[in-house]
């Protein structure tokens, strides 16, 4: 019997209820999985967190309406969640190696009639990182970006990381998101470790540390902070507080 939810009294036809709920959830999950987390295929950063958001959205939806699936919507979407997060942080480890091996230590160079440096500009501001002060102008018409092109192409990728992580995060994939944004950072830190010494490649990989300890990765601690977990990260505050960086 379908029974009355108010004060709190919910009689012998609660227990069905329930049980009915869970099987319709796990049913929706199971569809939903298929479709936004794959076995063997890649999906597109940004493209399963939005599904994720999505389907949280709906689930508050519910809940003002008196059935809170949220916990339960978190509890059965995380292998999926999990799965995606490794898979993603493999993608970004693989393309930093990948660029590593290929970095050669000079100032990116762009057309001041291309929107490039706009985009990338505006993907700073979201985490309020000036990209002005390391970027030089001159009269043919080219702009220069005192970075190597290795940390230009990983905080690309990392902020579509950042942000889907955003979106299908709970407590229960916390320590998996730490570790693996923490190895991510660590990674970039070694490669200025290793740079050549020679003095016109020194200017860029200083440039680029400065850039990575001073702006970015404070950055990222902020928005881990005040946006995902809101908890302090002091596992990625290590890093900047130990000798890892130069």
């Amino acid at each position: 019997a379908v029974v009355s939810t108010q004060s709190g009294h919910y009689g012998r036809g609660m227990p069905s209820y329930v049980a009915w709920v869970e099987s319709e959830m796990e049913w929706f999950v199971g569809m939903f999985s298929r479709q936004v987390f794959p076995q063997g295929s890649v999906v597109g950063h940004g493209v399963a967190g939005e599904c994720v958001a999505i389907a949280l959205k709906h689930a508050d939806q519910l809940s003002g309406s008196g059935l809170d699936v949220r916990f339960l919507l978190h509890r059965l979407l995380q292998p999926g969640v999990s799965a995606t997060l490794k898979r993603n942080h493999i993608q970004i480890m693989e393309a930093s190696q990948l660029r590593a091996k290929e970095e050669y230590w000079k100032k990116v160079q762009y057309n001041r009639n291309t929107n490039e440096v706009k985009q990338l500009d505006d993907l700073l501001k979201i985490y309020n990182v000036d990209l002005s002060k390391y970027c030089v102008t001159t009269g043919d018409d080219k702009i220069y970006i005192t970075l190597c092109h290795s940390v230009i192409s990983f905080v690309r990728s990392f902020h579509s990381y950042l942000q889907d992580a955003k979106k299908m995060y709970n407590v229960r994939v916390k320590k998996q998101l730490i570790d693996s944004i923490t190895s991510c950072l660590q990674f970039q830190a070694f490669q200025f470790q290793i740079a050549p010494n020679d003095e016109p490649i020194r200017t860029v990989v200083n440039s680029s540390n400065m850039f990575m300890t001073k702006e970015f990765i404070p950055a990222v601690i902020n928005f881990l902070e005040t946006q995902v977990t809101q908890q302090p990260v002091p596992q990625i505050r290590r890093i900047l507080d130990s000798n890892d960086m130069l």
